[in-house]
């Protein structure tokens, strides 16, 4: 589990990077791909070894959309959580203003990269699993 933990920290370190470049890039409109993120989140991503598991069994005979809606809800309360934990020890590295904004800690128009980022774990997951058990 160790491994799996480790795979997805690393994982999601770098989706936060190609999605942030990718944002920045596009709004600046420039193809400049400048990016930042915090290693504050690789627990929070890791995370997802644990967590992902128990919410795909209960979900696994839904449609891909209900799945992804599901898979969205989950990701938009782990990072609300996270958030929440982060602010509290003074070391969030995200604060949305704006409409749309809860707290400051999500973004509603971040919804379609919650659903999309869902699906993706699921199809990524018995690889990160294969993955594990080969170098553990």
């Amino acid at each position: 589990m160790l491994i799996r933990f480790a795979l997805f920290g690393i994982i999601g370190i770098f989706a936060a990077l190609i999605v942030d470049a990718a944002k920045k890039s596009y709004f600046a409109r420039r193809m400049e791909l400048g990016a930042e993120t915090s290693l504050i989140l690789f627990p929070f991503f890791g995370l997802i070894a644990l967590i992902f598991p128990l919410i795909a069994i209960r979900v696994s005979n839904m449609a891909w959309y209900g799945r992804g809606l599901v898979y969205m809800a989950a990701l938009f309360a782990a990072q609300y959580l996270a958030g929440l934990i982060l602010t509290k020890l003074n070391r969030c590295p995200w604060s949305y203003s704006g409409r749309g904004s809860l707290g400051g800690l999500i973004r509603i128009s971040d919804a379609p990269l919650w659903f999309a980022a869902g699906l993706g774990i699921e199809q990524i997951y018995p690889w990160v699993k294969a993955t594990a058990v080969a170098l553990g």
